[in-house]
């Protein structure tokens, strides 16, 4: 048991600070978003270090800039747009389900449909009276509930000036916050759980950043993509298949399915089924080929461990859950190797 310390030791310190986290949300939480805010961004930090001769409260200040930049593009030019046209949507749906009612009992018969006891009118009713209700709500109304509870209104405010304040500390003392937690380590396991630490960091940076550039690359070439064959809601349709595209399998459907029925049943010309075709089957095409160049480093998660952890996650821990399910698990993944290794070397 004694050889399998280090990784109990790092096992044991990430279920501490899962259970922390959960259980001290409202207090921690500006701790945690800052804390995922400056290792996304550790990176870019880094380059700023080589630019400026490792000046680190320099870099660290050139880092926050740049994501104060993306942060505003985000919500004057991309957020806008995705809420103009999810509202255009929420009108458009009554019309996109009187043209599918329409097509079902012209391919499929009335007849055929009762025979099976399929009613769409029940469907359709339902569907109608989600998005209705979504669509009563004003963008304010919406705004004001996703920050309600925890994210009230002065704690948005205190977020605003605690998490990039938390993230400058993170990254500017990351060594010496690293050192201290090998100093807490037993001293005949620090070397060992300093190799560690490194595989579990190539693992999830690695991780982390490939899938968001390989989301902002399925976002965008979706987007245009569909755009330029004449697609409504192109834009809509390519940030949802981006956001989704960290799921495996999900964004690829979640971007295919609307886009093949908008095609069908608003442009109405088969020509337009094969452009949204051309669109997603090119896309996966290149994603197949830039996949394994930004995931160089990971260490392999396989898509049936990560739609296991979201559903685990999503299952204990609610939305928060599914957030750091997956970098959990790809955290854990280098660990079982190294139990693997050091039983293979017995």
């Amino acid at each position: 048991m004694k050889k399998y310390l280090t990784e109990l030791f790092f096992l044991s310190s990430l279920v501490f600070l899962i259970v922390v986290l959960f259980l001290m949300k409202s207090a921690i939480m500006p701790f945690f978003i800052g804390s995922a805010v400056a290792y996304v961004s550790y990176p870019l930090f880094r380059f700023f270090q080589n630019l400026t001769g490792d000046k680190q409260r320099i870099s660290a200040i050139l880092t926050l800039f740049s994501i104060f930049l993306l942060v505003l593009i985000a919500l004057f030019i991309i957020l806008p747009t995705v809420i103009a046209q999810v509202q255009s949507f929420i009108k458009f749906l009554p019309e996109l389900m009187k043209r599918l009612d329409a097509f079902i009992y012209k391919f499929l018969g009335e007849h055929f449909l009762k025979k099976f006891h399929f009613d769409t009118s029940t469907l359709q009713t339902l569907i109608k009276s989600a998005y209705s209700q979504l669509g009563s709500l004003p963008v304010g109304d919406i705004i004001q509930r996703l920050f309600s509870g925890v994210f009230s209104a002065f704690n948005v405010l205190l977020n605003i000036v605690l998490v990039p304040l938390i993230t400058y500390y993170l990254l500017v003392n990351a060594r010496k916050i690293k050192e201290l937690y090998l100093t807490i380590a037993p001293v005949h396991i620090r070397d060992d759980l300093h190799v560690l630490l490194n595989r579990v960091h190539d693992s999830l940076s690695s991780y982390l950043i490939g899938q968001m550039a390989v989301a902002t690359f399925v976002g965008f070439y979706v987007a245009l993509g569909l755009y330029f064959v004449g697609i409504k809601y192109s834009f809509l349709i390519g940030f949802v298949a981006g956001v989704l595209n960290m799921i495996p399998y999900v964004g690829f459907f979640s971007g295919l399915v609307p886009s093949i029925l908008l095609a069908i049943f608003d442009n109405g010309e088969f020509t337009y089924v094969v452009g949204v075709l051309i669109v997603f089957l090119t896309e996966v095409g290149i994603e197949n080929l830039i996949y394994p160049i930004v995931m160089s480093r990971t260490t392999g998660i396989n898509p049936l461990l990560v739609l296991l952890s979201i559903f685990i996650g999503g299952y204990y821990g609610g939305l928060l859950g599914i957030i750091i399910a997956v970098p959990v698990a790809v955290m854990i993944v280098p660990v079982f190797e190294t139990f693997i290794e050091k039983k293979g070397a017995v």
